[in-house]
């Protein structure tokens, strides 16, 4: 307790100008498609921690249920050490929780004396010899995802406006920083997503026609489709479908299919189709629907031979 009232122990909080000259070197130095997110949090906070002299500076992630805080990345400045993985149980902190779910920016010059961090001065306090806090909540999308973290050891000093802004400015990059991560695995995902719907798509023993049930564009065609017309990929995407019949049978077929998709035909038609070498192939044709929800339909053909 001696330590936490005697401000001549521990680092001087930098000045209001190197804080803003901080801000600006953060956002000027962080890529954040260039490095994963641990790294991202790393830097985030080994260089708020340099810049604005603080001990300790952490980023915590708010679990789903709401009901924890688990340390994403926890710098100390003294010893140069990454850690993470601490949980913070809301139950323990009631006050300090619903003060971040109310979107409140903690700053406590005593955060032993400070209602809404008095709760942290049986154990968490003590345990690391805080003694003034600064937490500032993270929000994506309006939602309360975490909070970023700046904590005085040993000696106290009062925050200042530069400090509360400097650490809202972090805790923006923070945002952006998973804004990216959450793209960046949404891009994955899709991709594998493709990717495994590519091999589902060419493992058919069926010709497939991936086509715009309105405009009849194919947007796509599986390697049985291309072997059943002759032609490739590239030579059958973007074109109508109805070059996949013999032209004299173009203009029945197409409104044959339409009325299939809107229901009013049976789910098979009987037709042929065009070879690039001029053979026509018999085919009973069946046809799959998916409605986009935006006034878009995707008709996925299925073409056996017969």
């Amino acid at each position: 307790m001696e330590n936490r009232l005697n401000p001549g122990i521990g680092a001087t909080l930098m000045s209001p100008a190197e804080l803003q000259e901080g801000i600006a070197s953060l956002s000027r130095g962080v890529y954040f498609k260039e490095a994963s997110l641990d790294m991202m949090l790393s830097i985030l906070t080994e260089s708020a921690a340099q810049m604005s002299g603080v001990e300790r500076v952490s980023i915590w992630a708010l679990t789903d249920d709401h009901r924890e805080l688990s340390c994403l990345d926890l710098y100390e400045r003294s010893s140069g050490q990454h850690s993470k993985g601490t949980s913070i149980d809301a139950g323990h902190y009631p006050a300090y929780f619903r003060a971040l779910q109310a979107g409140t920016c903690i700053t406590a010059d005593d955060a032993y004396l400070h209602p809404l961090t008095a709760e942290f001065a049986t154990d968490y306090l003590p345990r690391h010899n805080v003694t003034a806090m600064l937490d500032t909540p993270i929000h994506i999308r309006g939602e309360l995802q975490g909070v970023l973290c700046l904590e005085q050891v040993a000696s106290r000093h009062s925050w200042t406006s530069a400090h509360q802004l400097f650490a809202q400015a972090v805790a923006n990059l923070v945002t952006l920083a998973l804004v990216e991560y959450e793209a960046e695995e949404a891009r994955r995902e899709a991709q594998v997503a493709s990717e495994r719907l590519r091999a589902v798509f060419d493992a058919s023993r069926d010709a497939l026609f991936l086509a715009d049930g309105d405009s009849g564009e194919i947007l796509d065609v599986n390697r049985q489709a291309e072997a059943l017309v002759g032609r490739a990929r590239n030579e059958l995407l973007g074109r109508h479908q109805g070059i996949l019949h013999p032209a004299e049978l173009q203009k029945t077929m197409l409104g044959e299919f339409r009325q299939m998709l809107d229901g009013r035909l049976p789910w098979a038609l009987a037709s042929e189709v065009q070879r690039s070498d001029g053979r026509k192939v018999p085919v009973e044709i069946t046809a799959e629907v998916a409605d986009l929800g935006d006034g878009r339909r995707l008709a996925l053909s299925i073409f056996r031979p017969v």
